[in-house]
């Protein structure tokens, strides 16, 4: 993409021979990319979390009542909030790829290996993907979602 981009602003100045239009064109093209990224994707997807927190999307009940009654009704619902804005094709379930993604923006840099392995241990079913419930299964005991990958990847310190 980048070099189609500068393909597209280097015919723009050799068809117009003025260096100000594929410089305005670019700013331009910087600005849409921007406003979409951050105005429309991200907080798109901040509304979505935001509007599954407050819906019912536990399957088991009893899972989400024993967590509320050890760490309190404010975990259970930062848990769907995280799930939710790591959901990023919004089907309801976290694939590897969601997962990897959603822990480098929280400043987590995993290899595909150790991805793998913290996958593997949050899908309890071995479904492939993570639904809610395994995933306040996978957070809860520890806490917090960075806590709950370091003791996969290195046990308990």
């Amino acid at each position: 993409l980048q070099l189609i981009n500068g393909a597209f602003f280097a015919l723009l100045y050799l068809a117009t021979g003025n260096l100000a239009v594929p410089i305005v064109a670019h700013a331009l093209y910087d600005f849409y990319t921007f406003y979409k990224t951050h105005m429309v994707d991200v907080a798109g997807q901040m509304q979505y979390a935001q509007a599954q927190k407050d819906m019912p999307a536990f399957k088991d009940q009893r899972l989400e009542q024993r967590w509320i009654n050890e760490r309190g009704q404010d975990f259970v619902d930062g848990v769907k909030q995280t799930f939710y804005l790591m959901d990023t094709n919004r089907n309801g379930v976290l694939s590897r790829k969601e997962l990897r993604v959603a822990l480098f923006s929280y400043g987590i840099n995993l290899s595909p290996q150790q991805s793998a392995q913290v996958a593997q241990e949050a899908d309890l079913d071995n479904s492939g993907a993570i639904d809610l419930d395994e995933f306040l299964e996978f957070v809860g005991p520890t806490g917090s979602a960075g806590k709950a990958i370091r003791n996969t990847l290195f046990g308990p310190l």
